[in-house]
Order: structure tokens, then C-alpha cells, then sequence
């Protein structure tokens, strides 16, 4: 009775698997509950190796259509999971992508030293081009332009600015400048800047920045892909249901209806990125927080004719997105073919929702 069981649960994890994969495929407007299977098959993977060892043991023939499936899907596994027993050499451009989440601006952490130990992360890593996604300055308490530049010695920036505003403090009667948006700070100069267009207004946005580097221009595109815009309520309701606790179904499905609009969203953005990557016909890099899963209609359609940093050098799961489960991937690192990438890392400190991914490469 038990292997029955097993045995069903095996071949629904298997038709599962398979649907997972093509969420790479079908645009999530065309069939939106394909992008969730994929955000899970990390989760999917891992339970048919356990189904594989089961089989194994009990010596059962579904071991062999186990192995044939997983085999068939090691170019999704290679996408979420990487090995490289060769130690990486740290040489050549070093890059970071970022997201900061506005430098802490609001004090989610309940830390008031976490801008200064992000801005002490960078000096100690001292990469030459630094791409951040949420980046807040201003001209009160958050001098993070005048930071970078002055004291961390990036001479050339680029700031999208996606939303400021003036504020009046009537202790000092003055008018203060507060800036958010996506910016590229580098000790190469800049030499062109330009943006993405997306349809629609708000803070996400695609921009990039041609630099020259050793005589070579290199094109950097620092991208922020459709965020689902969660509110406190809805990530009391996750919180609720890792820890199996009984929970609202309205606000479960309000989570799910923003996630779906997303999704849609975030396809729309990686089509426009991909069409402008692909027109241009120098060396370039796209990075940035993607919002989304590597089994994923959007990182497939941007990814495509890149390369991938964390597939060439990265190991384990090259986790992102700082949460408990530990797999969640959704900043990249993409260099064009023509770039050699020598060495990849996540640094897995909790100063914002994401960890900084750092690579080094050669022209």
C-alpha cells in the first residue's frame, strides 16, 4: 500500500517536473501557473532524488524512468544547482550587482549601522563597476553619491533616478533632495548612458552604461525587473504559512493574484531587454536583480545568447534572495560569450533581502 502510494506521488512529482521546465518556454500571459511550478523546482528536483535513492534501495524499475527524467533535465538542474571542484582564480574586472534595498533607508533591519557595514562590504570587496537596484541618496543623512565617489573612489556614476522628491525640515527651515532609482558607480569612465523603455510607470526599470576599459568599450546594462510589491500584511501571511500556522485564504490569494501579475509583467520587461541586448554588437554584461527564478520565462528569454556566471563558476545553489529555504536565485550575472568569466560568489550577509553577487571576469 505504501509503494502505491509512492509510486503515485512519484509519477505526479514527475509530470510536475516536466511542466516546471516549461514554464521556461510559454510566456506566463499565455499560462501563468507554470512560472510557480518553476520558482519550485529546486523543491521538485530534490524530492525525485529522494523517490531515486527510495527506488534504488527497493530495487523497483521506476528508479530507471527516475534517472532518465533527471538526466533529461540536467540543463534546468545546472541553472539552480552548480559544482566546480577547481579552485576559482579572483582576477581581471571585478563586478557587483546589489540590491541594497534603499541602503536601509527605513531601518527594516532594526540596525542603524547597516548602511555603514554595506558600504564598508564594498570597500573590503573594492570591485571596479558596482551595479545597484533600489539606491537611495540624499542630501541630509544618506550622502551615498558623495560616498562612493569621494571616499570609496569611484570617480564615474550613472543614476536612473525612478521617483524624487523635496522635503522641507522645519528644525533647519531648509529643503532637502531625496533620490531613488538604479545607478552604476566605476572607477572606468562612462562614456554613453541610455534606458531600457518599459511600458507603464514605476521604479523598475533596465538602464545601461558603456565604459572604457583598457582601451575596450563594454557595455554594462544594470537591470530591476517587476517586483510583486508585497505589503507587511502579506508577508505576515507567508510568515504564517512556513510556520504551518492557519491562515487567511483571501490574503493568500491576494498574494497569488500579485505574484500572477508579475509574472505577466516581468515577461513583458525581459522581451524589451533581450531585444535591446541583442541589437547591440559589442562586449556587454546584463545584470541585476531579476525578480524571478532561473527555471523562468523571463531569465530564459534574457539569458538567451548570454552567458551565465553562476552555471560557468558558481557552486551550490549561488542563493540570492535571503530566506530560510536557502535556493532562491533571482540576481544574475550575464556576460556576453566573448567574456571569460574566472570566478563567481553570493555573499551571505543579511544587510538587505538580497546578498551581493560578485564575479570577476577578463575581456
Amino acid at each position: 500500500m505504501i509503494r502505491r502510494l509512492f509510486y503515485f506521488l512519484n509519477v505526479c512529482f514527475l509530470i510536475v517536473l516536466f511542466l516546471a521546465c516549461m514554464a521556461c518556454y510559454i510566456s506566463p500571459s499565455v499560462a501563468w501557473p507554470l512560472s510557480f511550478l518553476g520558482l519550485a523546482f529546486p523543491l521538485i528536483v530534490i524530492l525525485l532524488f529522494v523517490f531515486l535513492v527510495l527506488w534504488a534501495l527497493w530495487r523497483q524499475k521506476i528508479f530507471w524512468i527516475n534517472l532518465v527524467a533527471l538526466v533529461l533535465c540536467s540543463p534546468f538542474i545546472r541553472m539552480v544547482f552548480a559544482f566546480h571542484f577547481s579552485p576559482a582564480a579572483e582576477k581581471g574586472i571585478k563586478l557587483m550587482s546589489y540590491n541594497v534595498r534603499n541602503f536601509d533607508l527605513y531601518n527594516w533591519s532594526g540596525n542603524k549601522k547597516t548602511r555603514s557595514k554595506i558600504m564598508s562590504l564594498i570597500s573590503k570587496e573594492n570591485p571596479d563597476i558596482v551595479c545597484f537596484q533600489e539606491f537611495y541618496s540624499d542630501d541630509e543623512d544618506f550622502h551615498n553619491i558623495e560616498y562612493l565617489r569621494d571616499s570609496l573612489g569611484y570617480k564615474y556614476h550613472y543614476l536612473h533616478v525612478t521617483y524624487d522628491k523635496w522635503y522641507k525640515n522645519t528644525s533647519e527651515m531648509k529643503w532637502h533632495h531625496l533620490l531613488w532609482g538604479l545607478a552604476v558607480f566605476s572607477r572606468y569612465q562612462i562614456i554613453d548612458t541610455g534606458l531600457v523603455h518599459f511600458d507603464g510607470p514605476g521604479g523598475n526599470q533596465c538602464v545601461f552604461a558603456d565604459l572604457s576599459v583598457n582601451g575596450k568599450n563594454l557595455r554594462v546594462y544594470n537591470t530591476h525587473l517587476q517586483s510583486i510589491h508585497l505589503g507587511y500584511d502579506d508577508y505576515d501571511t507567508i510568515e504564517e504559512l512556513s510556520e504551518n500556522q492557519n491562515t487567511n485564504w483571501y490574503r493568500v490569494r491576494n498574494i497569488l493574484k500579485k505574484m500572477k501579475h508579475a509574472f505577466a509583467k516581468r515577461a513583458e520587461q525581459a522581451k524589451a531587454v533581450h531585444e535591446h541586448v541583442s541589437k547591440y554588437q559589442g562586449q556587454k554584461i546584463v545584470c541585476g536583480d531579476f525578480n524571478d527564478s532561473p527555471v523562468s520565462y523571463t531569465y530564459q528569454t534574457i539569458s538567451n545568447g548570454l552567458n551565465d556566471a553562476f552555471i560557468k563558476q558558481g557552486k551550490g545553489f549561488g542563493q540570492s534572495f535571503d530566506t530560510k529555504l536557502g535556493f532562491f536565485r533571482i540576481d544574475f550575472i550575464l556576460p556576453d560569450p566573448a567574456i571569460q568569466v574566472n570566478s563567481y560568489r553570493s555573499i551571505h550577509k543579511a544587510l538587505s533581502d538580497h546578498f551581493p553577487v560578485v564575479v570577476t571576469l577578463s575581456l
